[in-house]
């Protein structure tokens, strides 16, 4: 470490101290007066002691132990210029842990702060709710105080029942182009009857504004999926081993941290439902191009782009032999989670704009506003009511797109077709939540076509997409990120 960052550490120090320092003060006279007796409200000095002490000696430890990981980052940078995946200590071991032991400590240190600062509340509350009523809105923190307690046991109950987990990988880093290979370590004290779900996720996380309007938005550019039946799982010294095996598409992203603001990141996150608490696993999972990425794409109908597509067990989408062929019939209200979510939305932003109106704000907020409402609402009206009918057959696909089953027919001849592909094209949660995928008709002529909307299913998705080339003889294209 260089005088400069010495001395950047020491003034920071200096400025947690006071924090610190009162804190120590406060929490000393509080438990003082506890002891004694004496003192008005001897638990208001406490809380205030304990929150200032978390404050300071937080901000000391983090700077002190932060600079020494840095420092670690920076040496092994300088060793492995070119292997990016050497740069972190667990990614060069092959021995990732998971998100759970660290989000049960982050949930336990923001639920206690903000107990610990929304607890005056039930202090002060009677009183002024004497006076005035509207006081009693303030139960909100408590409350929300209540729902993170319970946050934070569940992850306990969660790292208790299953462990530190871990995934070991092997070979390091997972190969674009390639595989991503290894072993989930774990213990299941029940059996998970319905299997293991595991999802491998390409996310891409912005960060925009500063201070106050700092925010975060996290793009899932690609994920694939498998479901592990509870057979498939095997014995460890641990207690379960999780095999993991996805294939890894050429044209992917690399995992990419140099820019704090614009990553990209992989997550591969298991999940099962068992007796008590579910188990659910996330681990941030190396992904890079290496020498042994191949140089160009696979060829279509190789074994590196041929996988074997199943018919799902359940299916959202209706399918029918007519005498002209086959229709693929997209219903209305297909996800009615998420239309139901839509219809909220629309609804809080409507009220918004509104209540802008009638308080005569500025022009500029209410027109903002009605113009989200509406997208909002079309949206909303599309994810209701919107329905979609593709017919393949006798050298032709008949499209009709509209509401309520009816809408306009349009023909294309196969010889217009390009190919027919599939994308992500909206989400609910962020880079662990769920993606939504458009089936896509490319035509010669460069225009873009869609066949079917928000289909949550992956494996829906890629049957219907195998199922429609080869009713219209089209070969696959190169499996794109964010397509099916």
């Amino acid at each position: 470490m260089d005088r400069s960052s010495k001395l950047g550490v020491v003034l920071f120090c200096l400025f947690a101290l006071p924090f610190a320092g009162f804190g120590l003060f406060a929490l000393v006279t509080a438990i003082g007066q506890i002891i004694s007796g004496t003192g008005k409200s001897p638990w208001l000095g406490t809380i205030f002691g304990l929150v200032f002490c978390g404050v300071g000696f937080g901000l000391i430890f983090a700077v002190i132990f932060g600079g020494r990981m840095v420092k670690q980052q920076q040496r092994a940078q300088a060793e492995h210029p070119a292997e990016p995946w050497l740069w972190r200590e667990d990614w060069a071991q092959g021995r990732i842990q998971s998100n759970t032991r660290s989000g049960m400590i982050e949930a336990w240190i923001f639920a206690a702060l903000w107990n610990a600062v929304s607890a005056p509340v039930l202090v002060f509350l009677p009183q002024e709710a004497a006076k005035k009523p509207v006081a009693y809105i303030a139960l909100v923190f408590p409350v929300a105080g209540v729902f993170l307690l319970v946050r934070a046991i569940r992850f306990t109950l969660a790292y208790s029942e299953f462990g530190r987990t871990y995934f070991e990988m092997s070979p390091v880093p997972g190969m674009i182009g390639g595989e991503l290979k290894g072993t989930i370590q774990t213990r299941f004290p029940h059996t998970p009857q319905h299997g293991i779900q595991l999802h491998l996720t390409c996310v891409n996380r912005t960060v925009s504004g500063s201070g106050n309007s700092r925010s975060t938005w996290e793009k899932i550019l690609w994920r694939a999926e498998t479901q592990l039946s509870a057979g498939q799982l095997y014995a460890s010294p641990m207690g379960a081993s999780i095999p993991v095996h996805f294939h890894i598409p050429w044209d992917a992203k690399a995992s990419d941290s140099t820019n704090p603001s614009d990553v990209t990141l992989w997550q591969l996150e298991a999940a099962a439902d068992v007796p008590g608490v579910d188990y659910h696993d996330i681990f941030e999972v190396p992904v890079f191009r290496t020498a042994r990425t191949p140089a160009s794409p696979p060829l279509e109908g190789s074994e590196a782009t041929t996988t074997a597509i199943t018919r799902p067990t359940t299916e959202t989408i209706k399918i029918a032999s007519t005498a002209a062929g086959t229709e693929f019939f997209f219903p209305a209200a297909r996800n009615k989670g998420f239309a139901a979510s839509t219809s909220v939305f629309s609804l809080i932003f409507a009220s918004a704009t509104v209540f802008l109106v009638v308080f005569h704000a500025p022009l500029i907020f209410p027109i903002a506003f009605g113009v989200f409402t509406l997208l909002l609402f079309y949206i909303t009206v599309q994810m209701w009511f919107g329905t979609t009918r593709v017919g393949i057959g006798n050298g032709e696909l008949l499209l009709q797109d509209g509401y309520a089953g009816r809408g306009k027919i349009r023909r294309f001849a196969f010889a217009e077709l390009e190919s027919i592909t599939s994308r992500i094209t909206s989400q609910q949660g962020g880079g662990t939540g769920t993606p939504y995928y458009d089936i896509e008709l490319n035509l010669g002529s460069g225009r873009k076509v869609t066949l079917g909307r928000t289909i949550r299913n992956k494996q829906e998705v890629d049957w219907l997409v195998e199922e429609m080339r080869r009713l219209t003889g089209l070969k696959p294209k190169a499996a794109a990120v964010g397509n099916a």
